[in-house]
C-alpha cells in the first residue's frame, strides 16, 4: 500500500507545473474560448464582404418544372410552349361543324385532356447598376471586418490584464504564506522561550497561555494562506485550460515609458482600440449616407433565360426558346428617402460625437492611473519603511522580554504589528503592479509584447 501511495505522488508531481506570468499568458491567450469566438467573428465578417463580389457576379441557376394539369390555360399555353398548338385546339372541328357559328364554346379549347408539361431551363441574373449600394454596403462590410479585427485586440488585452491580476494575485498569496510560516516559526520561539522561563519561574503560566494562543491563531492564518493560493491557482487552471499548474514564480509588472501627460495622451489616442473601434463606428455612418443617397438613382438588372418545353425531357431544337430582358426601375417619388438620408446623417453626427466623447473619457482615465500609479508608489515606500521599523521593534521588543523588561503581552503585540505591516507590504507591491499594468492598458499595450513584460 505504501508503494502504491509513493507511485501516485511521484506521478502526481511529475505532472506538477510551475509557471511564470509569460507562460500563463501564453496558454490564456492560446486556449480562451472567446478569443477563439472572436476569432471566428473575424472569418464570418470575410465572408459577408465575399457574399458582396458574389452578389456582384450575379446568379445562374439550372431549373426542372414538371407539372401535369387539365386547366385550359395551363394545357393551351404548354402545347403553345412546345410549339405544338394547331388550329383543333382553338376548337376550329365545332367551328366547322357547327356553320361557323362564332357564338360556339369549343370544346377542346375548354375542356383539354390533361397534359404533362416538363420545361427544363437555364437562367442567369445580373445586377448591372444599384445606385451604389452594393459598393457602398462592400465597403461598410470590410469595416466590419476591421471591427472584429481591432475587437479582437481589445478582447486580448482586457484578458492579458485579467490574466496579470489573476497571476500577481497568486504570487501574493504564496507570500503570504511565506509570511505565516515566518510569523509561525518566529512564535514558536517565543513559546520556546515562554515555557523555559516557566520553568525557571521566571513568568508566570498565563504568559504560556497566551503565547500558545497567538500560535493557534498563525496557524489559522496560515491555513487560511494556503487556501487563498489554492483558489488563485485554481483560476489560473480556469484561465489557462491547463490543470498541471501548481505553483507560481515572481510578481510581474507591466513597464512603459512614462513621459508627460501630452505625450502620452497622443500614446493613447494612437494605440486605443475603443477609439479604433469608434473612429471604425463613424467612417460606417458616413458609408450609410451613400446607402440612402443610392435610392435616389434608378436600378437596372437582366434576366437571360434559355431553356426546353415539352410533354417530355428533350432537347431537341425545335423545343426550344430563349429570353433576354434589361430591366430599369427608377422611383419618381417616395417622402420616405429624404428622411433615410436626413436619419443616417444624424446617426453620422452621433458617431463623430461619441468618438470626441471617449476621446476626453481616455484623457481622463489616463490622469486617474497616473495619479492612482504616484499614490501607490508613495504607499509601497512608506510600507517599505514601515515593515523595517516594525522588524527592528519587535527584535528589540524579543530581546527586552527576554531580559525581563516587558510583558509577553507586549511582545505579542510588536509581534503583531510586525505581521501586519508585513502584510501591507505584501498587498502594496500588488497594488503598485495593478496601478502600472492599469497605466499600461489605458495606453492601449499589448501585455503579451515581451519588452513591457519584465521583472521585479
Amino acid at each position: 500500500m505504501n508503494k502504491l501511495y509513493l507511485c501516485l505522488l511521484i506521478g502526481s508531481l511529475s505532472f506538477a507545473k510551475s509557471v511564470d506570468f509569460q507562460e500563463v499568458l501564453d496558454l490564456t491567450l492560446t486556449n480562451n474560448k472567446d478569443l477563439q469566438n472572436s476569432k471566428l467573428d473575424i472569418e464570418l465578417s470575410k465572408l459577408d464582404s465575399q457574399r458582396i463580389d458574389a452578389i456582384n457576379l450575379g446568379k445562374l441557376s439550372l431549373k426542372n418544372e414538371t407539372s401535369r394539369t387539365n386547366h385550359s390555360g395551363y394545357v393551351f399555353n404548354s402545347k403553345l410552349s412546345s410549339r405544338e398548338a394547331s388550329f383543333n385546339d382553338f376548337g376550329a372541328d365545332d367551328f366547322i361543324n357547327n356553320n361557323m357559328d362564332s357564338s360556339i364554346e369549343p370544346n377542346n379549347l375548354n375542356y383539354p385532356k390533361a397534359r404533362t408539361n416538363i420545361t427544363n431551363k437555364l437562367t442567369y441574373d445580373l445586377p448591372l447598376f444599384a445606385g451604389f449600394k452594393l459598393q457602398n454596403q462592400k465597403e461598410i462590410l470590410k469595416l466590419q471586418q476591421k471591427a472584429n479585427e481591432v475587437k479582437y485586440n481589445l478582447d486580448k488585452k482586457e484578458l492579458a490584464f485579467e490574466v496579470l491580476k489573476a497571476y500577481n494575485n497568486a504570487v501574493v498569496a504564496k507570500e503570504f504564506i511565506q509570511a505565516a510560516k515566518k510569523a509561525k516559526e518566529a512564535i514558536s520561539y517565543v513559546v520556546k522561550s515562554a515555557n523555559a522561563f516557566h520553568e525557571e519561574g521566571l513568568v508566570t503560566k498565563i504568559d504560556v497561555k497566551q503565547a500558545k494562543v497567538y500560535e493557534l491563531n498563525t496557524n489559522s492564518k496560515l491555513i487560511d494562506a494556503k487556501n487563498n493560493f489554492d483558489l488563485s491557482l485554481a483560476y489560473l487552471r480556469f484561465l489557462t485550460s491547463n490543470d498541471s499548474i501548481s505553483d507560481v514564480k515572481d510578481l510581474k509588472h507591466i513597464y512603459c515609458d512614462i513621459s508627460t501627460m501630452n505625450e502620452l495622451y497622443k500614446k493613447a489616442l494612437l494605440n486605443r482600440d475603443e477609439l479604433k473601434m469608434q473612429n471604425i463606428q463613424k467612417q460606417a455612418m458616413k458609408k450609410n449616407i451613400n446607402i440612402a443617397k443610392s435610392s435616389y438613382y434608378p436600378t437596372i438588372y437582366s434576366h437571360l433565360e434559355y431553356g426546353f418545353n415539352d410533354n417530355k425531357l428533350t432537347l431537341d431544337e425545335d423545343k426550344d426558346y430563349y429570353t433576354a430582358m434589361v430591366g430599369l426601375n427608377y422611383d419618381l417619388f417616395d417622402g420616405t428617402r429624404s428622411i433615410e438620408k436626413q436619419k443616417s446623417k444624424i446617426a453620422y453626427q452621433k458617431a463623430a460625437l461619441n468618438y470626441e466623447k471617449l476621446k476626453d473619457a481616455v484623457k481622463l482615465q489616463l490622469e486617474k492611473a497616473l495619479l492612482d500609479l504616484s499614490s501607490k508608489e508613495k504607499i509601497l515606500k512608506e510600507k517599505q519603511e514601515a515593515k523595517k521599523l516594525a522588524q527592528e521593534v519587535f527584535d528589540q521588543s524579543a530581546l527586552m522580554y527576554k531580559n525581563q523588561l516587558i510583558a509577553m503581552t507586549n511582545l505579542l503585540e510588536q509581534e503583531a504589528n510586525l505581521r501586519k505591516n508585513e502584510a501591507d507590504l505584501i498587498v502594496a507591491k500588488y497594488k503598485r503592479s495593478l496601478a502600472l499594468a492599469k497605466v499600461a492598458t489605458v495606453l492601449g499595450i499589448d501585455f503579451s509584447n515581451t519588452k513591457y513584460n519584465k521583472g521585479k
